[in-house]
């Protein structure tokens, strides 16, 4: 008998369902959960929900509430009073598919032999994530949403959602992402996964601990490299030589950081996820990247950052032509930032206007 229950735990929702979920590539997965977060009420109409789509490294933990009282990744962005003000709208957040943050993912229980699937998790496309994520909105009884914001690998799932649920999102922001994966994004995640797959501790994802992968480690250092630009990382460690140790300051930055991210991710759910990036192109089910893009309903903001060495300005320009050629109703703002790709992350004042204005209807 299928079941979907919701429940909570540890200042976030659960929600499990019994009912095999298919996947894009073929097979499925026996039973599906995903964890989410809610901030804000409900209304009666059921008309102020937003969603908000988390980049690769997060998860559905944005900012502080009640229940779980620790900062959140985008803490400044969401609450009372904020840009995305939780006394206005009900905001949820789900943990993307594949993740390692209470969703199903590499780190769950395989109900087939009772041990983590690791690297048996079956390969999941960001259509799968979308997919998973519309399943739970109405087990909730929600149909349509009034806004879609994502972010950098999670304006992938939002342009997604946009797509293929083109009735159900009447408003769409997208920041530092792009349309498909391009080769340079997946050369760069490329040598990120061969340093985890090369390293004898990883053991065919048979790992025994996060915390000992160097080879994740030197991954997530390449990943870190990424999200800023040389502009940034030269005005903040300009030639500091510690001369006891002979390294530098941004060596030891990217160390600390590196043991600290292997703390909290997996390394299996790591290898999950960028290869479902690098398999990304919303157009690829569809004859012409037109009759992709003329399905979309909602009104559109695309969000560049003219300094995103990951997420370079070209694909932002090329994905706001597409929906120009679609006809599709849409806007371009080009941000400047010494922070790079991490400026929506940083820039809150700054990225917050946009989204406020984009929410109330201003300028667009």
């Amino acid at each position: 008998m299928t079941q979907n229950v919701t429940l909570q735990r540890d200042g976030s929702w659960l929600f499990q369902s019994s009912q095999p979920f298919d996947l894009e590539l073929g097979g499925q997965l026996p039973s599906l959960e995903l964890a989410y977060e809610t901030w804000g009420s409900l209304n009666p109409q059921k008309s102020n929900v937003i969603v908000i789509h988390h980049a690769l490294s997060v998860g559905s933990h944005v900012t502080q509430s009640e229940a779980n009282p620790d900062k959140g990744w985008w803490n400044d962005m969401v609450g009372v009073g904020c840009a995305i003000d939780s006394e206005q709208y009900y905001i949820i957040c789900i943990n993307n598919l594949g993740s390692c943050f209470g969703s199903s993912g590499p780190v769950s229980i395989n109900p087939e032999t009772n041990k983590p699937y690791n690297a048996t998790f079956p390969e999941i496309t960001i259509g799968d994530m979308v997919a998973s994520q519309k399943f739970l909105l109405e087990y909730l009884g929600i149909e349509k949403v009034y806004a879609i914001v994502g972010n950098s690998m999670g304006a992938m799932l939002s342009l997604t959602w946009a797509i293929e649920y083109p009735d159900s999102v009447e408003r769409l922001m997208l920041s530092c992402t792009a349309y498909k994966a391009y080769p340079a994004n997946i050369a760069n995640r490329n040598i990120q996964q061969s340093a985890i797959r090369i390293d004898p501790a990883w053991n065919h994802g048979n790992y025994q601990s996060n915390e000992e992968l160097e080879g994740f480690k030197l991954a997530r250092k390449l990943g870190l490299f990424s999200y800023r630009n040389s502009a940034e990382w030269n005005r903040r460690f300009n030639s500091h030589l510690n001369d006891d140790t002979q390294d530098t300051e941004i060596t030891k930055y990217m160390d600390y950081n590196a043991e600290k991210f292997v703390r909290s991710f997996d390394a299996n759910s790591y290898l999950t996820i960028t290869t479902a990036m690098d398999n990304f192109d919303v157009t690829q089910k569809y004859d012409s990247s037109i009759l992709a893009f003329e399905r979309i309903k909602a009104k559109v903001v695309v969000i560049s950052e003219e300094f995103d060495i990951l997420f370079t300005p070209q694909q932002q320009r090329e994905l706001y032509a597409c929906l120009q050629d679609a006809k599709v109703t849409s806007f371009y703002i080009s941000h400047q930032s010494q922070y790079g790709h991490d400026a929506f992350l940083v820039e809150t004042d700054r990225f917050g206007q946009y989204i406020k204005d984009f929410l109330l209807d201003k300028h667009f």
